[in-house]
C-alpha cells in the first residue's frame, strides 16, 4: 500500500525550487536568503476530525494549529513575522469560523507577528491551513546529523501520550494539566534564543510533531545513520506522564517513543559542544536530557534492542 508520505516524496522530486534554497524538501520548511536576510516559509494543515480532541474547543483548535506551525519555525531557529490562514467549516458549523479565528489571534498574540491574510471556505470537515513567513538571524537549521553527534531533548515530554491513550480508551483525561496541554500546546520558544546564542553547537534539529520514534527515524533516514539510546526513559518524562505510566502499568520507554504533538525539538549537537549546549539550555530554564548518540549502524536501538516502528498513521488517524 502506498502511503501519503510516499506520494508526497515522489511528487516533490519534480517541483521547481528556488535556485538559492537553503533547505532540503525533507527539512519540512523552505528557506532562502534575499540580500542579507534569511527567510523561512512554513505551511501546515489540520483537520478537526484528526487533530481536535472532543474535550477541546474550536478556539483551542485555532490556537493549536498556529502552535504546531510555529514549532517548526522555532525548531529552525527563526521567528514568525507574517501569517496567512485558511479556515474551512462544515455547513452546520458556520459559527466555528469566529471561534477558530479567536484561537488564531490568541496564538499570534503569544508568539508575535502579524496576520496579513485570511480565507474561509465550506466543506465536509472543519480545517485550518496556516502559512508562516519567518525571519532568521542565521541559516535555518536543517535536519542534519553525523555519527558521533548527540541528540538532546531540551525539556521533559509525555503529556501528549496520556491525552492520546485516554482518547483511545474513550475517556477524558482526569489531569487538568493534560487537558490544557492537549488543547493548547505551546511551542518551545526558548530554543530560538538558544540557537541565536549558540548556533555553532547545533548541527541539526527536528520538531516532535508526530511520534518521537518518527522524529528519530526521519533523522536516521535522511542522513543514512543510526541512533543508539542508553538513557533511563523516566528522566525524559514529565512527572504527570511518569505517574500515569506507573498507575497504568505502561513501560516508560513506550510513553517516550509514542509521545507526539509535543512541539519540542530534538536537537542534534556536535560532540565538541555538548557541555556548552547543555549549560546554555539550563541557563534558559530548560531541563535538557541527552537522548542518544548518532551512529553508523542505520538502526534505531535502545540499549542494544532494535526498536519497532511507532508511527502516526495519517490515513487512520492513529498511532500504529
Amino acid at each position: 500500500m502506498i502511503s501519503l508520505s510516499n506520494v508526497v516524496e515522489r511528487l516533490s522530486r519534480g517541483l521547481k525550487r528556488h535556485p538559492r534554497t537553503l533547505l532540503l524538501w525533507s527539512d519540512d520548511a523552505g528557506g532562502i536568503k534575499i540580500d542579507d536576510e534569511y527567510l523561512l516559509v512554513k505551511v501546515d494543515g489540520f483537520a478537526a476530525s484528526r487533530a481536535l480532541y472532543p474535550w477541546c474547543s474550536y478556539r483551542d483548535f485555532g490556537f493549536k494549529a498556529i502552535s504546531s506551525a510555529i514549532s517548526d519555525v522555532f525548531t529552525k531557529g527563526c521567528k514568525p513575522y507574517i501569517y496567512a490562514v485558511s479556515i474551512g467549516v462544515k455547513p452546520s458549523s458556520m459559527e466555528a469560523v469566529e471561534e477558530l479565528t479567536r484561537g488564531v489571534e490568541d496564538a499570534v498574540q503569544l508568539y508575535g507577528g502579524y496576520i496579513e491574510n485570511m480565507d474561509t471556505n465550506v466543506g465536509n470537515d472543519t480545517w485550518i491551513d496556516v502559512f508562516v513567513l519567518a525571519t532568521c538571524r542565521a541559516t535555518p537549521i536543517p535536519r542534519t546529523a553525523r555519527p558521533g553527534d548527540f541528540i538532546v531533548l531540551p525539556k521533559a515530554i509525555g503529556l501528549s501520550y496520556v491525552a492520546y491513550r485516554e482518547f483511545e480508551k474513550g475517556s477524558t483525561p482526569i489531569y487538568e494539566e493534560v487537558q490544557a496541554f492537549s488543547c493548547r500546546p505551546r511551542a518551545c520558544a526558548e530554543v530560538v534564543d538558544l540557537m541565536e546564542r549558540s548556533r555553532i553547537c547545533f548541527r541539526g534539529s527536528i520538531d516532535i510533531s508526530d511520534t518521537v520514534y518518527e522524529a528519530l527515524e526521519a533523522i536516521a533516514k535522511i542522513n543514512s545513520v543510526g541512533i543508539y539510546m542508553d538513557l533511563d526513559a523516566r528522566r525524559a518524562l514529565n512527572l504527570t506522564a511518569l505517574s500515569y505510566a506507573y498507575v497504568e502499568g505502561v513501560d516508560p520507554v513506550d510513553v517516550f517513543l509514542k509521545s507526539s504533538e509535543e512541539l519540542v525539538p530534538l536537537l542534534i549537537v556536535s560532540n565538541l559542544y555538548v557541555q556548552q549546549a547543555l549549560e546554555e539550555m539550563r541557563s534558559l530554564g530548560l531541563s535538557p536530557t541527552v537522548v542518544g548518540i548518532v551512529t553508523e549502524s542505520r538502526e534505531i536501538s535502545w540499549r542494544g534492542r532494535v526498536l519497532q516502528k511507532t508511527m502516526w498513521n495519517y490515513e487512520k488517524g492513529r498511532i500504529l
